[in-house]
């Protein structure tokens, strides 16, 4: 499949500007709640580019080349790491083609503040399943404000019209500098990853609210905590009820809210001893009736295998299909490999079905399933507008068959060169004639006088 190569080249120009500004907590809150989800390349990467644009005030484009470089990696990691920064919301990233080339502008966000991390369901899920409870607990404490609350302290903290003295007409119209200075320091906000309200709708809340109502669950705690719910939903394959039991097992009881933390545990439990106990990953449903769809895929053309994949892949889960692809070859699932199937599930690039032919894909090809083969791959089917798994068939076979002619032609050209013709020797030739041997009388006298003293010498 194609690579990094295909979207970035090293000779390709970079500029580096910020939209918003970045502070030593800042960076404290990167180090130790971004790092874990993107990897100490990718954090390198977001601090040596922050350190970009204290340099120009003006934009300035300089080649990839430089940023590898710096960084001592190739470009497919680098462009992995810039992935990472852009699906976590640090990075949003601006492209320019040009007769010279391509020109791109990073446009750096400082990270969430604690507070708002936790509260987003993907990142502290993302968190939790790679740092695991312990260590979260202890970020989680880490990150944890305590005010003041003592009821002994009475407040006695003066404000600020009573130490600073402004004039009345400049607060209630305020000069046109000043104005024009308040527009220009407006911050953009930075992207986080979340589910749009059409994929929403696809989840029955009504049923939900109904089911958790005998734990006494307002419906403000659902709203409240609707992105989280329906990852847990769409990613492990519970349905509306399911959830709303597992709700009621693991929920705050002091107050009848939902404690997520602890949801998201007994779902990774649950699902962790499904996976020991069970053979075949359970089935979901299609929106097409699988014969249908079967007809359609005969009728394109698919061969034997192809049909395999694609009926498989409106069967399964993404998280099950893989556990099964892994133990037909008697192998299991690693951690690493969920936590990137979930990772790149959370972008909602492609629907289930599609995700799995990227799975099967990936594990018949290269044995394990990483996040940088599924960003890489994913890229390419993405830019050529893969939307039915189909679509993703497709790609495959474009691929391989461009692989075979490239192979073919490199053999080709190893055989002409191997095969080569070599200058032929005159003598090797089939007219060739020796040239007639001349003998001067003096040489031939030479030969008689030492053949004689031969004979004279066998004779005695």
């Amino acid at each position: 499949m194609s690579d990094a190569f295909d979207f970035l080249s090293p000779k390709d120009g970079f500029s580096v500007t910020k939209a918003n500004y970045l502070t030593d907590f800042d960076q404290t809150v990167v180090t130790y709640l971004y790092q874990p989800l993107m990897g100490a390349v990718a954090y390198s990467l977001y601090l040596l580019l922050w350190s970009q644009t204290k340099k120009e005030t003006e934009q300035h484009f300089q080649t990839h080349a430089t940023l590898l470089n710096l960084l001592s990696v190739d470009l497919p990691a680098f462009y992995d790491s810039r992935s990472k920064l852009e699906a976590l919301g640090l990075m949003r990233t601006y492209q320019k083609n040009e007769g010279t080339g391509r020109k791109l502008v990073y446009e750096l966000y400082a990270p969430l503040q604690p507070q708002a991390f936790f509260n987003d369901d993907l990142l502290s899920v993302a968190l939790f399943e790679a740092v695991r409870e312990t260590r979260f607990v202890e970020l989680r404490d880490y990150f944890k404000l305590r005010p003041v609350y003592a009821k002994d302290y009475q407040e006695v903290t003066k404000n600020f019209l009573t130490v600073f003295h402004v004039q009345n007409d400049l607060l209630t119209t305020a000069p046109s500098s000043v104005a024009e200075t308040k527009a220009m320091y407006q911050q953009k906000a930075a992207s986080t990853p979340q589910f749009t309200s059409v994929e929403l709708r696809t989840f029955d809340w009504d049923l939900l609210q109904d089911a958790t109502a005998q734990y006494q669950i307002d419906t403000d705690q659902i709203l409240k905590n609707e992105q989280g719910l329906f990852n847990l939903h769409y990613f492990y394959g519970l349905d509306e009820m399911d959830l709303a039991r597992l709700i009621g097992l693991t929920m705050n009881v002091a107050d009848s809210t939902i404690n997520m933390a602890a949801l998201e545990q007994n779902v990774l439990n649950n699902y962790t001893r499904r996976q020991s106990n069970r053979q075949t990953p359970a089935a979901t449903t299609t929106q097409k009736p699988l014969a249908e769809l079967q007809k359609e895929w005969q009728k394109a053309g698919f061969n034997e295998q192809e049909l395999q994949w694609l009926t498989e892949s409106q069967g399964y889960l993404p998280v099950d299909y893989l556990e099964y692809l892994k133990q037909k070859n008697h192998g299991f699932v690693a951690k690493n490999e969920i936590r990137a199937l979930k990772d790149f599930q959370n972008r909602y690039i492609f629907n289930n079905d599609v995700l799995n032919i990227l799975v099967v894909y990936i594990i018949t090809q290269y044995d394990g399933l990483t996040q940088a083969l599924v960003d890489r791959i994913a890229n390419q089917w993405a830019q050529q507008g893969v939307k039915t798994a189909a679509d993703a068939i497709l790609q495959i076979r474009d691929f391989q068959t461009k692989q075979t002619a490239k192979v073919q032609n490199n053999r080709q050209t190893r055989y002409q060169n191997k095969t080569k013709k070599e200058p032929v020797p005159k003598w090797a030739k089939p007219d060739y004639q020796a040239p007639k041997e001349t003998t001067t009388p003096e040489h031939q006298h030479e030969l008689e006088v030492a053949l004689k003293k031969i004979r004279e010498g066998r004779e005695s």
